[in-house]
C-alpha cells in the first residue's frame, strides 16, 4: 500500500545530521541522503560510484561552497541508509529523485554521475529533462553493448560483468561476501584497488585523505545492508531499460585517457550514442585522478 512522500533528518552514527537524512516514498521505501556545499545554493544531485555511499560527495564539499552550489548525495537502495529493493532498474531512478527534489520544494536542479554513477544520470536525462538544468557524467560506466569495446578494462572486471550478466543470483551472493569485508576492513579493499588502477590513479589513491574518505564511503555503504553493490552490478551488465540514442538533453561527459576502472572507450561508446554529448578526454587523467584534479571544471561547467 502507498503512502504520503515524508521527509525525515537522520541522526546516523557518524558524521552531522546533514550527512544522515532519509525521506520515506510513497511506496514505503526509505531513501538516504546527504547534503554539502552551501544549504541555499544551486542543487547538484550527486550519484555515488560502485561500490560507494552518499558520504563520498564530501570530497567536494568545499567546491561546492565556493561554487554556491548544494550538493544532494543520495545513497541508491540497498547502500547506506537506503532500503534495499528487489528487481529494481536503472530506468526507475528519476521517479525516486522527483520524489526527493519534490519534498525539498526544488524546481529544477543538476545531476551529476560519477563512475558507477553515471548510468542513473543518463536515465534521468531521458527520462525527467524538464526538470534538469544540465548533466554530468564522470568516468561513466556504459552499457553492456560497449563491453565489445573494452580492451583496456582489467579481466577481472571483464569476468565480474560477465558473470553478472549470465548468473546474476551467484554474482549477488558473491558480492554480499565482498561487502561484509568491505564491512570490517574497508582498508584492505583500497588496498587491492591500489593494484589495479593506473600509475596516475595510485599517486591520487596513495594520500592519506582520499583513503580515508574511501574507506569512510565503502564502510557506509554496506553498513546496514550487503545486497546494494550485488544488484548495481547486475544492472550494469545486463540490458539497460533505456536507450542512451533517446536523450535529447545535451549531456556533459569527462573521462580519462588512462582510467583502467571504467576504460576511456566506454566514454566515447556513450559520446557516439548520446546524440547530443559534449565530451572531454583528458590524456593524463584515470580514474580518481580526473575527479580529484578537474573537479572544479566539471563544476564550473554544470553550475555556470
Amino acid at each position: 500500500m502507498k503512502t504520503e512522500a515524508s521527509f525525515h533528518p537522520g541522526h546516523a552514527a557518524e558524521g552531522t545530521p546533514s550527512w544522515n537524512q532519509q525521506i520515506r516514498l510513497r511506496d514505503g521505501r526509505a531513501l538516504g541522503f546527504a547534503e554539502f556545499g552551501d544549504p541555499h545554493g544551486k542543487p547538484v544531485f550527486y550519484f555515488h560510484g560502485f561500490p560507494g555511499s552518499r558520504l563520498e560527495a564530501q570530497v567536494a564539499a568545499g567546491l561546492a561552497s565556493r561554487h554556491e552550489a548544494r550538493i544532494i548525495a543520495v545513497d541508491r537502495p540497498g547502500y547506506g541508509l537506503s532500503e534495499f529493493k528487489p528487481d529494481r532498474s536503472i530506468g526507475e531512478w528519476p521517479a525516486d529523485i522527483l520524489e526527493i527534489a519534490d519534498l525539498l520544494r526544488l524546481d529544477r536542479f543538476t545531476v551529476l554521475g560519477i563512475s558507477g554513477g553515471g548510468p542513473y544520470a543518463a536515465a534521468c536525462a531521458l527520462k525527467i529533462p524538464d526538470r534538469l538544468i544540465s548533466v554530468g557524467l564522470v568516468s561513466g560506466m556504459g552499457p553492456p553493448e560497449a563491453l565489445q569495446q573494452t580492451g583496456a578494462m582489467r579481466w577481472m572486471n571483464r569476468a565480474a560483468l560477465f558473470l553478472a550478466c549470465h548468473t546474476p543470483a551467484l554474482v549477488e551472493m558473491a558480492c554480499a561476501g565482498i561487502a561484509m569485508s568491505i564491512r570490517r576492513r574497508p582498508e584492505r579493499v583500497v588496498s587491492r584497488l591500489m593494484r589495479l588502477v593506473s600509475p596516475v590513479d595510485k599517486e591520487v589513491l596513495s594520500r592519506e585523505e582520499f583513503q580515508e574518505a574511501l574507506c569512510r564511503s565503502f564502510r557506509e555503504a554496506v553498513r546496514l545492508d550487503l545486497r546494494g553493490p550485488g544488484r548495481d552490478l547486475v544492472l550494469y551488465a545486463r540490458p539497460w531499460d533505456f536507450q542512451l540514442q533517446d536523450i535529447r538533453m545535451p549531456v556533459n561527459l569527462w573521462h580519462g585517457e588512462h582510467d583502467w576502472i571504467v576504460p576511456p572507450s566506454m566514454g566515447r561508446f556513450q559520446q557516439n550514442a548520446i546524440p547530443n554529448c559534449r565530451a572531454i578526454f583528458f590524456e593524463q587523467e584515470g580514474h580518481f585522478s580526473l575527479i580529484m584534479k578537474h573537479m572544479k571544471d566539471i563544476f564550473d561547467t554544470l553550475t555556470s
